[in-house]
């Protein structure tokens, strides 16, 4: 086993990385890691990681990002650890460059892998992948090398490789599908939903098509300009000031250009104006909702729902796709409409030394984070939260 490491994507055999697809998603694509690597601030590095068996094969691959600042909040180490580590500690990783791997900006990450690597491959792949990710970030100047946004079973494999050097692995946040495989069209979904739902999601279906309003899909590049006004101002409602017109622009442009083929883009209009856009991405059986965007200046006629959720219902996509990934975040929205939960989880490497953190500190800070987000949250999902996959002593 050996590792390749490319230093830009412009050197990325992205043949080899798109041929690993055990563990991935949209995001993981080698259109994502352009997308991802035009996306970094100036002095930010990114290095493309590839574990290859004795005869040259990708066995798995791993994305390697390093900061002199976190590029988001939701990015930041020390947010998490703060309150598992000293105020030392804290302090000592809020002063020094961060190293990011498994990838950044999607709120998801993932080690894609080769669908015919044994379980002994993997495992050696990922201690080769973590070795080298962790020798990259002490070259960066880093104290903390974090993964972040995984599946629970990735979380443990990256922090099984790290476990000399004394890997943390914590709850993190939640992402949420939307089943849409079960139902072929809209009165399958609504008969799946417990009774008291239905005349909601009926109402609400009812009320955007009262208004006129109708529902088109194109790609992404020919309609980026028109509703960058959109996705700004959805930004901007979200606290995001420096998100202005261009910049939106600017990100919808990036996207169009490495993953137009696989965009779609279901716009909302008012006669021939745009209200509303959601913007998915196809990965094979997949839908990725990757951002959205609406005019604030019109009565909303229950827009958000009716894109993101009834027209695709109605339209049978389910018929074709198994889900749709609606990312992290406004749970019981998505949860009373039929979105069923997935934890994520956060790996945590100390480069010069061990994090020096109790086990039974990172036990309680899980068990307490999950419960508390499922005593919450488990009346919105229909039939209850599947704790299967959920870190609950």
């Amino acid at each position: 086993m050996s590792v390749s490491i490319y230093k830009s994507f412009a050197e990325l055999p992205a043949a080899d990385w798109d041929s690993l697809t055990v563990g991935s998603s949209i995001y993981s694509t080698s259109q994502f890691a352009g997308i991802r690597e035009e996306a970094l601030p100036p002095e930010a590095g990114a290095h493309y990681l590839l574990a290859r068996n004795d005869n040259g094969a990708p066995i798995a691959g791993l994305e390697f990002y390093s900061f002199t600042k976190a590029p988001h909040d939701l990015y930041h180490p020390a947010e998490m650890l703060r309150e598992v580590v000293s105020e030392e500690q804290a302090a000592r990783l809020n002063a020094t460059p961060i190293s990011i791997a498994a990838g950044w900006s999607e709120f998801r990450g993932q080690i894609p892998g080769c669908a015919t690597a044994s379980a002994e491959q993997r495992e050696g792949a990922l201690d080769q992948l973590t070795a080298e990710a962790l020798r990259l970030a002490e070259q960066a100047g880093s104290n903390v090398l974090a993964y972040f946004y995984l599946p629970l079973e990735s979380a443990r494999e990256l922090a099984s490789a790290h476990a000399s050097d004394g890997a943390v692995l914590l709850w993190h946040n939640v992402e949420t599908r939307l089943p849409i495989g079960l139902w072929s069209d809209f009165e399958e979904y609504t008969a799946w939903l417990p009774h008291g739902r239905r005349k909601r999601v009926r109402r609400e279906m009812r009320r955007f098509i009262e208004s006129g309003r109708i529902i088109s899909e194109m790609p992404l590049s020919e309609v980026a300009r028109e509703i960058a006004p959109l996705y700004s101002s959805l930004m901007q409602k979200y606290g995001h000031a420096a998100f202005d017109e261009e910049r939106a622009f600017a990100v919808l442009n990036r996207q169009s250009r490495f993953l137009d083929n696989e965009s779609s883009v279901l716009v909302a209009k008012d006669g021939d104006k745009i209200i509303g856009f959601v913007l998915n991405y196809r990965g094979r059986n997949m839908l990725y909702a990757r951002s959205a965007g609406f005019d604030y200046s019109v009565p909303n006629a229950d827009d958000y729902y009716n894109l993101m959720f009834y027209h695709q219902i109605a339209a049978g996509a389910g018929r074709s796709i198994d889900s749709i990934h609606l990312g992290i975040n406004t749970f019981e929205a998505k949860m009373r409409r039929g979105a069923m939960p997935t934890p994520l989880y956060s790996v945590f490497v100390g480069v010069e030394r061990p994090l020096e953190i109790h086990g039974h500190v990172v036990r309680e800070y899980n068990r307490t984070r999950s419960e508390n987000f499922i005593a919450r949250y488990d009346k919105h999902v229909v039939g209850g939260i599947d704790t299967d996959d959920w870190l609950v002593h």
